[in-house]
């Protein structure tokens, strides 16, 4: 007797879940976001579309996370089902662009402070650019474009004023990275060679810059951080 009621309780518990009419979604909000279509979208393309009457008990949640995860123009996305008011909540946090290059093919790509690289897609993403600085190549754009995101995802918070403050950066075709930017009220030109031991240079560019007889100083070489040259 026990084992059959305990059996018409499961049985009868997963027709409301996954069945009935009883747990459907009532709502669905995304917030963080005003490119709401864009996540849906992808959404379908992955077959995970869902809305309002759809069982609740059958929406992926990590998948759908895992699905806008995916796009490039979002740092980060949280996906929750609230089993009580029956609603499905997405709320994404948009990338934030601290630079822009056009590429070859004369697309836009913008690099967050991170260095990742990303189409600017929603409303606040495409109404900045005009105020970001830009990132000049002088050769194969591609490779290039890497170096800048290497060289920002490499700076430490503790000079995250050298981004804040950026005007330009600009890449040679010896791959040499050069930046203009301002530290407090002063404007600094700093050539960074490769984007390569960077943490060895940041070092130095402290160092540098602690020093009295550097306060005057508006640039920077450190292409051989053993050898660097300020004027």
């Amino acid at each position: 007797m026990i084992y059959a009621f305990t059996l018409i309780l499961i049985s009868g518990s997963a027709y409301i879940l996954g069945w009935s009419s009883v747990l459907t979604v009532q709502a669905v909000s995304i917030t963080g976001t005003s490119s709401q279509t864009e996540i849906l979208r992808k959404l379908e393309a992955d077959s995970l579309e869902f809305g309002v009457g759809s069982k609740i008990a059958r929406i992926e949640t990590r998948a759908i996370k895992r699905s806008i995860g995916n796009l490039t123009w979002i740092d980060e996305a949280k996906v929750s089902r609230d089993w009580f008011s029956r609603q499905i909540q997405i709320n994404v946090v948009e990338k934030v662009a601290v630079a822009k290059a056009i590429t070859t093919d004369s697309g836009l790509v913008n690099f967050d402070s991170l260095g990742q690289m990303f189409e600017p897609i929603s409303a606040s993403q495409q109404a900045i650019q005009e105020k970001l600085p830009l990132v000049i190549t002088q050769g194969s754009d591609k490779a290039q474009l890497a170096s800048v995101a290497t060289l920002l995802a490499q700076m430490p918070t503790d000079m995250s004023e050298l981004i804040a403050n950026l005007k330009s950066i600009t890449v040679a075709n010896s791959g040499f990275i050069q930046m203009q930017t301002k530290i407090g009220e002063r404007s600094i030109q700093i050539n960074w060679g490769t984007a390569q031991d960077i943490n060895q240079k940041i070092e130095i560019l402290n160092a540098l810059l602690k020093l009295p007889e550097n306060k005057r100083i508006n640039r920077v070489d450190l292409s051989q951080p053993e050898l660097p040259i300020v004027s």
